[in-house]
């Protein structure tokens, strides 16, 4: 399990359009699905989702384990622990999990839970990294620079839901960034789990940056899948 560090992520967050483009997505893909109720869980250091996506909902739940000092939405409520140890009684028709996956002790166990808590003919909307773009190349690169197998949280995760019905979008996103340094800066988020290895490895990240990105900007692939219950599940 990797902690999650607000700096780097504040780090990432003010340097990249992902929320706004993973907002969008997810807003067109509940359009015209009735829905009154939606978990989300895990919101970082902004409630970003909640501020846009509660106003399409009867009832709002976000469950982060952080300890948060901002103002939420009017209606928005907050259950200030672990979704693994939180305990639940209620049932939603959506059920948001972006970039939370990673951050699981038990990641069986924790989707299993989602599911437990999703009503009939709800869906559950992932949102993950995915492998292609300029962040699945330099992932494996990395990797054969510290000399160990890097496992796609897109793979886990989609090993875990294969057997629900998945409908996949692709929404590019785009990490702005002044120099090579800056960038390897604001990187750091999503190296974490390879803290010392990653900062070790500076000059040669560097060097990769400078050969592969020619267009002053790091794309990253997000991939959204949306996933509703198996029928032997319901």
């Amino acid at each position: 399990m990797v902690e999650f560090n607000p700096e780097w992520y504040e780090k990432f967050i003010q340097s990249t359009d992902e929320k706004k483009v993973i907002i969008s997505k997810i807003s067109d893909i509940l359009k015209n699905k009735p829905c009154e109720s939606c978990l989300e869980i895990g919101l970082g250091t902004y409630p970003f989702f909640a501020e846009i996506l509660s106003k399409n909902f009867e009832k709002y739940v976000v469950v982060e384990k952080q300890k948060q000092d901002f103002r939420l939405p009017e209606r928005v409520e907050l259950i200030n622990n672990d979704w693994e140890s939180v305990d639940l009684e209620e049932k939603f028709d959506v059920i948001i999990a972006s970039h939370v996956f990673y951050y699981f002790k038990n990641k069986k166990r924790a989707v299993e839970k989602m599911f437990s808590h999703l009503n009939e003919d709800g869906r559950i909307i992932f949102v993950v990294n995915g492998k292609t773009a300029d962040y699945g190349p330099i992932k494996l690169a990395f990797a054969k620079m510290i000399n160990k197998k890097y496992l796609f949280t897109y793979d886990e995760v989609y090993e875990l839901i294969k057997n629900h019905k998945i409908r996949e979008y692709t929404s590019p996103t785009e990490v702005n960034f002044d120099s090579f340094e800056d960038l390897f800066e604001t990187l750091k988020l999503i190296f974490d789990n390879h803290e010392e290895e990653y900062k070790n490895n500076k000059e040669k990240l560097i060097d990769y940056f400078k050969r592969n990105l020619k267009a002053g900007k790091f794309v990253v692939d997000m991939k959204i899948l949306e996933v509703t219950k198996a029928h032997n599940d319901r």
